[in-house]
């Protein structure tokens, strides 16, 4: 035991162990590789260390009076500080009953009882190799996102905001000059800047709404009527229709659940549609394309599909497609918006009970697919 090789910069271990001498044998072999150890002897003292010095890694034994390894391992993963530690269960030989039932609380890996120094020190480096990994890799995404906010809210303000500045900066200082074209052409800027802004701010605060429960809570204290969707839908891709002519897009409807009934709010409704297809308007091909909106019921789900034939999305870009504020290929497209058209559609089917999900291939197009609950009374 005379090897002090530190293999990771004082990193701390916390061991949880009823029997004395394995906890102190365990405790030299990683001290003398260079780990800062923390003992326990039972699994409430094991909890109250880990809340108070918050280890880089635990070990544990499972049978021990009082709070054995799996409440601990399943107290420790239900607290949002200290979840994340990686957890190595100890175990008697030929346990592997134990071992499974661990593994499914959280544990992270496990060492049979008895085990060589080596064998405790490879595991044990290991798995904070792969904490660190996952800490860096989590930076990462972090700075990635912090970085996307950024961008998107410096873009989607500034515009605006530039617009309206401008265009009153132009009243103020030569207003009384202006033609009746240059005034009106002022009062359009001015439009504008000022609906896009209106927009972007009542964006936020539906999503604040839904990310904070405020929706939900509202819902659970009403009592919403079933509707018919087709009615809703229909609608709401005519509104559509405008901003499709513009891109030369064909917009078309294959409503096929006239007799169904939903229980949602219609302005929920209008708003999941009105997103999905200005979506795929947006992106579809320039120059053309089509956008089909069609309704099904199937196993007892309404089913809303908004199939484009446009740019299509990335195989890697679909884990998180639904994500705020990020958006794919942000620097070549511009047109994108805020980022938060497609979590606000997300938020809005799960706060009744439903999903969203895509299919996607680059340049093949997207098709969006809404399911939320068929209603048992008839709509009004």
């Amino acid at each position: 035991m005379a090897d002090r090789t530190t293999t990771a910069p004082r990193a701390t271990v916390l061991v949880v162990e009823d029997e004395g001498s394995i906890r102190e044998l365990v405790a030299t072999i990683l001290s003398d590789k260079g780990y800062r150890v923390l003992q326990a002897g039972d699994g409430s003292a094991g909890l109250s260390l880990a809340q108070e010095e918050k280890p880089d890694l635990i070990l544990s034994d499972i049978r021990m009076p009082g709070l054995d390894g799996f409440a601990l391992c399943e107290q420790l993963r239900a607290d949002r500080d200290l979840a994340q530690i990686p957890f190595i269960f100890l175990t008697a030989y030929g346990e592997r009953t134990n071992v499974r039932r661990g593994m499914g609380l959280g544990a992270d890996d496990y060492l049979t009882k008895p085990f060589d120094a080596d064998e405790l020190v490879e595991a044990v480096q290991v798995r904070l190799a792969r904490a660190a990994e996952a800490r860096a890799a989590i930076d990462r995404a972090g700075a990635d996102l912090r970085e996307s906010i950024v961008r998107s809210l410096t873009h989607e303000f500034r515009t605006p905001l530039t617009l309206v500045a401008g265009y009153t900066e132009l009243l103020q200082s030569d207003g009384l000059g202006l033609s009746q074209e240059e005034f009106d052409q002022v009062l359009d800027g001015l439009h504008s800047g000022s609906a896009r802004l209106k927009s972007m701010v009542e964006d936020f605060l539906l999503l604040t709404q839904l990310e904070v429960g405020v929706i939900a809570r509202q819902l659970a204290r009403a009592e919403i009527p079933p509707i018919a969707p087709d009615l809703i839908v229909q609608q709401a891709v005519a509104q559509s229709q405008v901003k499709a002519d513009a891109r030369n897009v064909a917009l078309a409807t294959d409503c096929g659940t006239a007799q169904a009934a939903v229980a949602i709010c219609a302005e929920h409704l209008a708003e999941i549609v009105s997103r999905l297809v200005d979506n795929a308007i947006k992106f579809s091909k320039d120059g053309g394309g089509r956008v089909v909106v069609s309704t099904r019921c199937q196993d007892n789900e309404w089913r809303l599909a908004v199939a484009d034939q446009g740019i299509g999305i990335p195989a890697d870009a679909l884990s998180w497609i639904f994500d705020a504020f990020r958006q794919v290929d942000r620097a070549h497209l511009e047109q994108q918006g805020s980022g938060v058209g497609l979590t606000i559609v997300r938020g809005l089917a799960e706060v009744y009970g439903g999903r969203v999900v895509v299919e996607s291939a680059p340049s093949q197009g997207s098709t969006f697919v809404v399911t939320l609950p068929v209603a048992a009374a008839p709509p009004h």
